[in-house]
């Protein structure tokens, strides 16, 4: 007797359609927002209108908005979101959104290195390994031809180190959570997170003088559509996804996404900035695709 075809997991796809999908379009949303917003205020606004929805959602169904879990989920947020995030939004100052984007996609390589209580797993996993080779190639290819036009060479080399150590700090946060996170409400966590995060970007914009140079006045519509798509789609759909995928899968695969993220990065270059897309970034873009095809079928013999 032939068994029966598994079920498909809809909610699962759906997961990381949103970190695929809609984390690959808010570089671009980042680079509109800070033309007429410093950085880390623009940071900081996004988490407090993302943390505020998410904190009265909790409120609207009945559950207790402040517990004991507040003071650890507001740290982890304000570390995870300025040093893991709000960083990239100075970056993105320096170095062009689809590099971005580019840069960040070595995130699958730094939750291998950083997740040491499943080295023995994932080392042994030939597949695994393949797919990250296969992904940095795809990655190669789309950084060699990604030009780089209009501000000094020092300040990208440096901006991209920071976006580097961003991406470093992004994984081990995210893993901390994986591994270490309070129990409750998935929102409510999120939720304090997200508040963490917002009051800690603010703060960093005292001393690096952006709130001597913010004029509400001087801000543009288009940035003002970007800041609320970001804390939209970006922090709540997107962020909530990514927690509740890593409750559920290995942290290598749910950090896939970083594959797929420049391939949206530069198509909407493409489409919205007008940017050239050479045949070689065609051929990036379908091998990343495909490393983040085969990542996703490694069975790992670790609990999700």
């Amino acid at each position: 007797m032939s068994k029966a075809a598994p079920k498909t997991d809809w909610k699962i796809i759906l997961a990381f359609a949103a970190v695929y999908i809609i984390w690959g379009t808010t570089y671009l949303a980042i680079r509109i927002g800070i033309e007429s917003m410093p950085p880390f205020i623009m940071a900081g606004l996004r988490y407090v209108i993302a943390g505020v929805l998410m904190l009265l959602y909790i409120k609207i169904k009945g559950e207790v908005v402040i517990d004991k879990n507040v003071t650890s989920n507001f740290l982890l947020g304000a570390f995870m979101l300025t040093c893991g995030q709000g960083t990239i939004f100075w970056a993105e100052k320096y170095v062009p959104s689809g590099l971005t984007a580019v840069l960040i996609s070595t995130a699958p390589i730094w939750y291998i290195i950083a997740d040491k209580r499943h080295w023995r797993t994932y080392f042994t996993s030939k597949l695994t390994m393949f797919s990250i080779v296969l992904g940095l190639v795809g990655v190669w290819v789309l950084f060699k031809d990604q030009a780089v036009i209009g501000t000094s060479s020092k300040m990208i080399y440096i901006a991209s180190a920071v976006i580097i150590i961003s991406c470093f700090c992004w994984v081990t946060a995210s893993l901390w959570y994986k591994y270490n996170h309070t129990p409750g409400s998935l929102f409510k966590n999120i939720g304090w997170q997200l508040m963490g995060g917002a009051v800690a970007c603010l703060l960093v914009g005292i001393p690096t003088g952006e709130w001597a140079q913010f004029h509400i006045a001087d801000v543009s519509v288009r940035s003002w559509c970007a800041l609320f798509y970001l804390a939209i789609a970006g922090s709540i759909v997107a962020f909530t996804a990514m927690f509740w995928l890593l409750e559920r899968r290995p942290a290598p695969i749910v950090g896939t996404y970083a594959y797929v993220n420049p391939v949206i990065a530069v198509l909407l270059g493409y489409l919205v900035a007008n940017e050239i897309i050479t045949t070689s970034q065609v051929f990036g873009m379908v091998v990343i695709l495909l490393a983040a095809y085969l990542a996703n079928k490694v069975k790992f013999s670790t609990a999700a």
